[in-house]
């Protein structure tokens, strides 16, 4: 185990810590209620006729089966936090008891602790990511939710007060072991002390650094883990995913932090905290709590149809772009 977390985060702008979360207790409970999700899809968009035919799939065989099936943001029903845009009463994304345990698992926390100190708030800007193999995918090769994804920094997506204000940190926890073959984060060392720069909407619709061609001069460390293992990022450090080229799936969860009292970025989603020297600032302590602030959150949204935005590009001009700043 490490003994000096934060010297090494800083040092970084990264730190893998082994072991921390146990598979059956931690994650086997996250993966179960994907599969239950994986269910539910199925009895909503697939015929009886097909049902008996694929309801006893394994995992893969089944995702794979419902993603050439053409059901609209297939992934949006796997992801833990609402879509972006387009938000209706429907809305869905995945919530369950299995994550609330995640977000305010003790042993994360007690790491998270570590860089941030006691007093620490679940910050809404999160995700899950499956990801098929490279060749199972078409139109969703640039999807960075299935897909690869681009060169960027946390912070990017963040509005302007979380990206002045917010303490950020990502905790990235993958439910598979996770290879440069099958898509695991690709980081560029030290660069957490640059500071934020520009990003903007990249060919591919997705964000991404402008200059990013800078980054083939820089040096790159592939962050592999296993199952258990988490990494932590600072919200600068500049990174990717990989495309998974292997014949297995590459399934994540990224969890994020911020020192409570900061903004979280992604107002009104739910920021919360999970952890403080005085327990009665923990005001929300178990899952229906949880969800009741998320749906509060997704009515507050609707007359607008969106549920956070962020500047694009970050910076007016070329000052802050890449190669400016290498």
């Amino acid at each position: 185990m490490i003994k000096n977390i934060k010297n090494l985060f800083d040092q970084q702008g990264f730190v893998r810590i082994k072991n921390v979360l146990n598979f059956r207790d931690d994650l086997k409970p996250v993966i179960n209620d994907i599969e239950f999700i994986m269910n539910r899809v199925m009895h909503n968009f697939v015929t009886s006729q097909k049902k008996k035919k694929i309801q006893n799939y394994d995992f893969k065989k089944k995702y794979t089966y419902l993603s050439k099936h053409k059901i609209p943001e297939l992934d949006q029903f796997f992801n833990i936090r609402l879509p972006q845009n387009n938000i209706n009463t429907n809305s869905d994304f995945f919530a369950s008891q299995s994550l609330f345990n995640l977000i305010t698992n003790k042993k994360i926390l007690k790491k998270i602790s570590k860089i941030l100190g006691c007093e620490i708030s679940s910050n809404p800007c999160q995700n899950s990511r499956i990801k098929q193999p490279e060749k199972f995918l078409k139109k969703d090769f640039n999807n960075g939710l299935v897909g690869k994804t681009p060169w960027h920094q946390d912070a990017g997506v963040l509005n302007i007060k979380g990206q002045k204000y917010t303490d950020l940190i990502t905790c990235w926890i993958p439910l598979t072991k996770t290879t440069v073959a099958n898509g695991c984060m690709l980081a560029v060392e030290k660069s957490h002390n640059l500071g934020l720069v520009n990003h903007h909407t990249g060919n591919n619709g997705q964000v991404e650094i402008k200059g990013k061609e800078a980054i083939d001069k820089m040096s790159t460390v592939p962050l592999e883990a296993n199952v258990g293992d988490i990494i932590l990022l600072n919200k600068h450090l500049i990174h990717c995913s990989l495309p998974n080229k292997s014949n297995n799936f590459r399934i994540s969860i990224d969890l994020r932090y911020n020192k409570s009292n900061q903004p979280s970025g992604r107002e009104p989603l739910p920021s919360f905290i999970v952890s403080s020297k005085n327990q009665k600032k923990i005001k929300v302590k178990n899952y229906k709590q949880w969800i009741a602030l998320w749906e509060k959150a997704k009515h507050k949204c609707l007359q607008r149809k969106w549920s956070y935005k962020y500047q694009l590009p970050t910076f007016k001009g070329k000052k802050r772009d890449l190669p400016n700043i290498v």
